[in-house]
Formats: C-alpha cells, sequence, structure tokens
C-alpha cells in the first residue's frame, strides 16, 4: 500500500510538473531562445549549453533538436536547471508521418506547442502547395489537440508571401487553417525579409500569434520572397533593420505568449546577450543599450534636461510658460491655439547632420499638427517655422491639413507638401498612443520615412525627380530647398501639444 501510495504521488507531482512548464510564458523583457540559436554549441556538450543559457536569464527554450538526447534525459536536465520547454519543432513529414511519436516526444519535453517551420515544395511556392498544407494542418492539428492536449503552430519562412487575391497565400493559410488546431508563430525577419510588416500582421491577426522568433536583419541586405538569406546577416536586436519596438507593442496588444530569441549567425555567443539586454531596455525610454552605443546611436534627448536644444533662431533653450517643458521623459510643446510658431516657437538641435539614421517616437493630441524636419540650416528668413524637409505628425482624421496639398502628401508621416506617406492601417495608432518615427538618409542621398516599423515613403535628394516635385510645392520660393549638405533637426511648435522621447541618432558614413 505504502509502495502504491508514494507511486501515485509520484505520478501526481509529474502531472503537475508537466502542466505547470505547459503553462509557462516569456515576454519580451524576459524572452526565451531557440536551441537554433545554439546549435554549434549543444552539438558539443548539451548540459554546459544549458548551463551557458541558464547564467544569461533564459528559461523558456524552443527545441528544434534533441541533439542526440532522449526526450527523457533532455527533461530531466531542463528540470534540474529549473529551464523549460515551451514548444518542440519538428518536420513536416515526421508531423503527418510519425504524429504520435512527435506528440510524445512533446508531452516528455512539457512542450505546450509543436511547431513546423517549412512546407516542401520545388520552386516557387503554389496555390496547391498551400491548399495541401491547410488540409494537412487541419487533419494533424485537430489529432494534436483532441488526442494528447497540445497546439500546432507553424512558422513562416518568407516563400509563402506570395501574392493571391486580395492579399498573399500565407493570408490563405491563416484564415483557411482551424484556429481550434492551428496558429501561428511569427518569424518576425522572415516576415520583414519578402516586404511584409510584421506588426501589421499581428494586429491582422491578433488572436492566431501565439509565439514570436525575434531576430534582426543586418542593414543594407535586401530581401527576397526565396525564405533564405545568410545566418551571418542576423545582428543585435535593435541595430537592424527591423523595427522591433513597434513589433512587440503589437504582440503585447495581441497577447503573444512566448518570445523566443533566434540568432543563426556564428556570433550567437556574444550577441544573444546584447539582444537581452535591448529587450530589456525597452521598458525605460530615452536610454541606448550597450550594443547601440557600441554601433554608434546618440541620445538627442537625455530625458532629463534640455541639453544639445535650443530655439531656432536663438542661442538658448526656450523657457516661456505654456511652451516647450521637459518632464516626465518627455520633451513636450504644449497647446497654445493652434498657430505655427506663434507661442516659443520650434526648438532645434545644436548639432548638424548630413547622413543619419533617426529614430524618434511621439505623441499626438487630438487635433493636433507638428513635424519633425530635418537639414534645416536657419538661413531662411520666415514669419513661422524653420525651413526644413519635414516628417508631418499630423492628427489625419481631425485636422483639416490632410485634406489639403496634393494627394495627401499633408498627412501623418508624409514629406510634408511633397510626397504622400503611403500608410498601411495597421501601422496606425489611436490618439494618446506612443507612435515610432523613423528618418534614414544615407550618404547617397537616399532618404526614407517610417511609421511604428513600417517604411512609408522614399526618395532621392537632390534628384530631379525631387526638384520637379519642390517646383510645384510650396517650398518653390527657396531656392536649393532641401540640399543642402547638412542641417539641424527641428522640432515644430504648431500650437497643438505633442510629447516627444527617445530620441537618438546613429549618423551614417
Amino acid at each position: 500500500m505504502q509502495k502504491l501510495t508514494l507511486t501515485l504521488i509520484g505520478l501526481f507531482s509529474l502531472a503537475t510538473t508537466v502542466h505547470a512548464i505547459a503553462g509557462q510564458t516569456s515576454t519580451a523583457r524576459h524572452p526565451g531562445v531557440v536551441s537554433f540559436t545554439y546549435r554549434n554549441q549543444f552539438a558539443k556538450d548539451v548540459p554546459g549549453t544549458l548551463d551557458m543559457i541558464k547564467a544569461q536569464g533564459l528559461q523558456d527554450i524552443e527545441f528544434s533538436s534533441l541533439f542526440g538526447q532522449t526526450p527523457a534525459a533532455l527533461r530531466k536536465m531542463l528540470d534540474d536547471r529549473g529551464l523549460y520547454c515551451s514548444s518542440y519543432g519538428v518536420g513536416y513529414d515526421d508531423l503527418l508521418n510519425k504524429t504520435d511519436d512527435v506528440a510524445s516526444a512533446a508531452k516528455t519535453l512539457g512542450a505546450q506547442y509543436v511547431r513546423v517551420a517549412w512546407i516542401p515544395h520545388k520552386g516557387d511556392f503554389t496555390l496547391e502547395g498551400v491548399q495541401q498544407a491547410i488540409a494537412d494542418f487541419n487533419k494533424v492539428g485537430k489529432i494534436l489537440k483532441e488526442k494528447y492536449g497540445l497546439s500546432l503552430i507553424y512558422h513562416n519562412h518568407g516563400y509563402e508571401f506570395v501574392p493571391y487575391g486580395q492579399g498573399t497565400l500565407y493570408d490563405l493559410l491563416v484564415t483557411q487553417t482551424d484556429p481550434a488546431y492551428v496558429n501561428f508563430e511569427l518569424d518576425v525577419l522572415w516576415a520583414y525579409f519578402p516586404g511584409q510588416d510584421p506588426a501589421g500582421l499581428l494586429y491582422k491577426y491578433p488572436t492566431r500569434y501565439k509565439a514570436l522568433h525575434l531576430k534582426d536583419l543586418k542593414i543594407g541586405i535586401p530581401g527576397s520572397n526565396t525564405g533564405g538569406t545568410s545566418g551571418n546577416n542576423d545582428v543585435v536586436l535593435g541595430t537592424g533593420q527591423i523595427d522591433m519596438p513597434s513589433i512587440i507593442a503589437a504582440a503585447e496588444k495581441a497577447g503573444v505568449g512566448h518570445y523566443y530569441i533566434e540568432d543563426e549567425s556564428d556570433r550567437s555567443e556574444t550577441q544573444v546577450p546584447e539582444s537581452i539586454a535591448f529587450l530589456k531596455q525597452l521598458e525605460v525610454p530615452n536610454t541606448l543599450t550597450p550594443a547601440e552605443r557600441k554601433a554608434g546611436w546618440k541620445l538627442l534627448f537625455d530625458g532629463k534636461t534640455s541639453d544639445g536644444w535650443v530655439g531656432a533662431h536663438q542661442d538658448v533653450f526656450p523657457t516661456k510658460t505654456g511652451g516647450w517643458i521637459v518632464r516626465d521623459g518627455m520633451i513636450t510643446i504644449q497647446g497654445s491655439g493652434g498657430e505655427e510658431a506663434k507661442n516659443v516657437g520650434d526648438i532645434v538641435t545644436t548639432g548638424e547632420y548630413s547622413a543619419f539614421d533617426l529614430s524618434f517616437q511621439f505623441r499626438t493630441s487630438r487635433g493636433c499638427n507638428s513635424g519633425v524636419k530635418y537639414f534645416v540650416t536657419l538661413k531662411e528668413q520666415t514669419g513661422g517655422s524653420a525651413i526644413g524637409l519635414e516628417y508631418q505628425i499630423l492628427d489625419d482624421s481631425v485636422h483639416p491639413d490632410a485634406k489639403l496639398g496634393r494627394n495627401g502628401d499633408r498627412t501623418l508621416a508624409s514629406l510634408y507638401d511633397l510626397i504622400p506617406a503611403n500608410k498601411p492601417q495597421s501601422c496606425l495608432r489611436p490618439i494618446g498612443e506612443w507612435n515610432t518615427g523613423r528618418i534614414v538618409v544615407y550618404p547617397d542621398n537616399r532618404v526614407e520615412h517610417w511609421l511604428n516599423g513600417v517604411k512609408v515613403l522614399s526618395y532621392v535628394r537632390k534628384s530631379k525627380e525631387f526638384e520637379d516635385l519642390v517646383a510645384i510645392s510650396k517650398y518653390k520660393v527657396w531656392d536649393h530647398f532641401g540640399e543642402a549638405d547638412k542641417g539641424h533637426i527641428l522640432l515644430q511648435d504648431h500650437g497643438f501639444h505633442v510629447d516627444f522621447r527617445s530620441i537618438k541618432i546613429k549618423e551614417l558614413k
């Protein structure tokens, strides 16, 4: 009887442990990791690699391989270190033809999800291919859920975003799979690489994503929908092309439960700790991670003082009551009736910049109008705001400027009065929520405007096309408008309340 009682207690404890592990989650600030990140290390020393992961402060692991271990042996190693496996990745053929074996391994590991990351195909991905995958996923997903209590998730790899109908074959995959049995893991690089908006996908299908693969793409690497690029194009999160803050904000709003760092480069041991630091920093505005500092980023606003800013055409920061204030980690222009530069006027950086990557967060008020200008020389004499190329900040739904100009070129994130921003609905935020703006000026005069992780326009300064646009704009009266070799960054006083923070710049060579 005592032996039976102890056995029952042991079984109950194991069941409780499995349930507890399956229910655990990770967050963006306390992420997990994909075993593929440390595939080379695992291949040589599984216990030692788990010790390293634990030392990095990570607990949540998605395994893509057992690395020569049995599921039970690997599970014991995890339990001994307070780590857990939440997702178990398998190949398509094993998913279909060894479903029971896959489920048994996943259950032993304590995983909640079974993940598949590639749909076999030759050449371009086709409608027939996705239709077969939909049928297979619905069938196997039902078995995994009803027989084993496991959830099937599919991980995108870029090739799925083939145009189809009003969307893509990926959209078809999402909408035609049964959410009771099939859901998704969003690899942000493999969504961005073929030209998609990862944050937009999270807003479009908020209930379907259960996990994220967090990775960033080296600046200058062109994308495609081939599903392939060198792993060494993976860089520290926050130092590449992808707008991580906007993606994570969308993921948190969607309720994503697992955030796995995946770094396929041969620098993963040094890059992962820097990526962890970047993610932890996301909850602290006006700061830079060690990786950002190493990459050359500098804060233009420290969150505490007006250092580095002066009034346009002034030598000091304006201190008039009701104008600019620094408070609660923000630099704020207070509302004053909506007139341009009639209260205290614009503020500009003391430094000048030529080629740069500028990132800033802004929060608008209802009906507001403002802007961030660049290549401001302060040589022009005006009765209003100083002259420069302008990233427009506007409440498009209320302010009348949205309906003026040409083709919407005075709307949010547009190059004011010159080029309209092409903004998908997914990148728009309600009034009162923070937005991330970005202006990239390359040494060859290519310029990009970004809004919440989406590139909304591009142009080439000093080109004939640019000069033709200037010739039919309000700026035609200024010789060589927007063509200065360098200039100040300007925050505009247009008489409306706008908050700014996390203003940072990286000069490009």
